[in-house]
């Protein structure tokens, strides 16, 4: 299942930053500018493509891919939202500075997520 919604999301997320590029060129005059939402963006399609291949190529087994997965709530978070933080570029809005210890509260309940799940079944 979790494969599944990998590709959805590796779909979906390839189509949107495709379809901003597009948009990008009609507004701006450039489809890419490596503006860091931008960077953002690919990073979500490059994080799916690795957790697949490491799938599909054997590197990784049920609990990697979920692991994974879950680092994948890190990447994606830190997409919309840390990049805000960052305000610099085309896309620096959304003063987001109150937002930034939710971020960090988030991150570091997935990080911990991701330690129990790279621990050995006796220690569970």
């Amino acid at each position: 299942m979790v494969v599944g919604l990998v590709c959805f999301a590796l779909l979906f997320s390839f189509v949107g930053t495709v379809l901003g590029g597009i948009w990008a060129d009609q507004s701006w005059g450039r489809f890419w500018g490596w503006d860091p939402k931008e960077n953002a963006a690919l990073l979500i399609v490059l994080w799916n493509v690795i957790i697949l291949h490491a799938r599909i190529g054997g590197y990784i087994q049920t609990r990697g891919l979920m692991v994974m997965a879950v680092f994948g709530n890190i990447v994606n978070s830190f997409s919309w939202f840390g990049v805000n933080m960052l305000g610099i570029g085309l896309h620096s809005y959304g003063f987001m500075g109150q937002t930034f210890y939710a971020l960090a509260g988030f991150i570091v309940s997935q990080l911990l997520v991701m330690g129990l799940g790279v621990l050995p079944e006796k220690k569970r």
